[in-house]
C-alpha cells in the first residue's frame, strides 16, 4: 500500500512528535495572499487557544475560514502531503468558503474556520500526536474546514419535520452531516471547478483518506454524542502500542478530536465563548420562530425568544455535554486550561441566570 505522511510543523512548545518543517517556503501566485497587517495580526497568534477567531472574521471581511486555512494548511504542509500546489488549496478554500451561508448566525465559514484552528491546536499537542496517524491527522484539517458546509441554519429534526429532500434522501440519519462531507467531495472533485486537492493520490491513499473524512464529520452528530464519547473513553482506558489496534485508536481519538474542536466554545476566553453563545442561541431561536408560524412540533422549546434564559441554557449544556466530554479530553490531551476555562465560564453563565431578562433576547448579537 502506498503512504503518505503529514509534514508536522515547527512547535513553539517543547514537543515530543517530529519537529519539522524549518526552512522557509517559498510560495507563488494565489497561495501568497497579499494580506493588510489588520490580518497579518489577527492571524499572528493561531497557534494559541486564545486565538480571537471573530477578530479575523472582521478584518477579514468574513473570508476567515480561506485566510487561515491556508495558513494552517501550509504549516502543516497538506499540499506536500496531498502532492497539490499551494495554489490549488488556496483555490479549494475559496470554493468551500463559499458554499457556507454568512447569514446564519453560528453555522457559517467562521464556524468552521474556529474548528479548524482547534484542530489544529489539539494536533499540536505531543499527547494527542502519539496516538494519530498522518493520514488521519490530515482527514482531520480537511474535516474541520467542511465539517458544516452549506449547513441552512436549521437542525436535523427541523429538516425531518419538514419532509426537506436532505431527509428524504439520508433517510433521516445525520442528514446535515452527511450532507456536508458529501458536498465537501463533490466540489472537490467537480472537474469544473478545477480543485481537485486529491487528483495526485494513489486510489488506496484517496479511498484511505475519504473515509477517515466521513466518519469524523458524522461524528459531529450530536445524537451520537455520547455513543462516540464512551468509545473514546473505552479506548483511553486500555491503550495498547499493538499495531494491530493502531489504526482503530487513531480514528476513534480523531473523532473525539473533532468533536471537541466542535463544541469547544465553551472552553474559550470568556468574551469568545459568550460570544459564540449568543450566536448560536440566535440561529435556534430562528429556528423555534418558524417552527411556531408552520406548526411544526418544537424541536428545543427552551429557545423562544420571549422566555429563553440564555445563561441557563450555556449551564445547561456544560452539565449535559461538555464537562465530561472535556474532562476526557482535557486529561488524554494534557491540556488541564480547557476544563479550568470551562469551569470559570460556567461560573459566569451561573451569576448571570438569577437577573436575566427575557427582554435581552431581542438583540444577542451585540450583547
Amino acid at each position: 500500500m502506498n503512504t503518505f505522511q503529514l509534514h508536522h510543523p515547527t512547535r513553539q512548545r517543547k514537543r515530543s512528535v517530529v519537529d519539522a518543517f524549518k526552512e522557509k517556503r517559498t510560495v507563488s501566485g494565489d497561495a501568497r495572499r497579499r494580506v493588510s497587517a489588520d490580518v497579518k495580526n489577527a492571524l499572528s497568534n493561531d497557534r494559541d487557544w486564545g486565538f480571537d477567531i471573530l477578530r479575523l472574521e472582521r478584518v477579514t471581511e468574513n473570508h476567515a475560514l480561506s485566510q487561515l486555512g491556508i495558513k494552517i494548511f501550509e504549516r502543516w504542509k497538506v499540499h506536500d502531503t496531498l502532492r497539490c500546489s499551494s495554489d490549488l488549496i488556496a483555490k479549494w478554500f475559496t470554493v468551500i468558503e463559499n458554499h457556507y451561508h454568512s447569514l446564519n448566525p453560528y453555522h457559517n465559514a467562521t464556524h468552521a474556520a474556529d474548528v479548524l484552528q482547534a484542530t489544529s491546536y489539539f494536533l499540536d499537542s505531543p499527547a494527542v500526536a502519539h496516538h494519530v496517524q498522518d493520514t488521519h491527522a490530515t482527514a482531520a484539517l480537511i474535516a474541520a474546514a467542511v465539517h458544516d458546509l452549506d449547513h441552512p441554519g436549521r437542525g436535523n429534526a427541523f429538516l425531518i419535520n419538514t419532509r426537506q429532500s436532505l431527509a428524504l434522501l439520508y433517510n433521516d440519519q445525520s442528514v446535515l452531516e452527511n450532507h456536508h462531507v458529501a458536498l465537501a467531495f463533490q466540489l472537490t472533485l467537480q472537474q469544473s471547478n478545477n480543485v481537485n486537492i486529491f487528483a495526485k493520490l494513489h486510489r488506496d491513499e484517496f479511498v484511505a483518506i475519504r473515509q477517515a473524512v466521513v466518519e469524523m464529520v458524522l461524528s459531529t452528530d450530536m445524537c451520537r454524542h455520547f455513543e462516540y464519547l464512551t468509545k473514546f473513553q473505552q479506548t483511553i482506558g486500555n491503550l495498547h502500542e499493538c499495531d494491530e489496534e493502531r489504526d482503530t485508536t487513531s480514528m476513534t481519538v480523531c473523532r473525539m478530536l473533532i468533536k471537541c474542536a466542535d463544541i469547544g466554545n465553551p472552553t474559550r476566553e470568556w468574551n469568545l465563548c459568550k460570544q459564540w453563545a449568543m450566536r448560536i442561541v440566535e440561529e435556534y431561536f430562528d429556528q423555534t420562530s418558524e417552527e411556531r408560524e408552520k406548526g411544526l412540533p418544537l424541536t428545543m422549546e427552551l429557545f423562544d425568544r420571549n422566555t429563553c434564559n440564555v445563561p441557563l441554557t450555556q449551564c445547561g449544556f456544560i452539565d449535559m455535554f461538555a464537562r465530561e466530554t472535556f474532562t476526557s479530553w482535557s486529561e488524554f490531551a494534557e491540556l488541564p486550561e480547557l476544563l479550568k476555562q470551562l469551569e470559570i465560564n460556567y461560573e459566569n453563565w451561573r451569576q448571570q441566570t438569577t437577573n436575566w431578562n427575557p427582554a435581552q433576547n431581542t438583540n444577542l448579537i451585540d450583547t
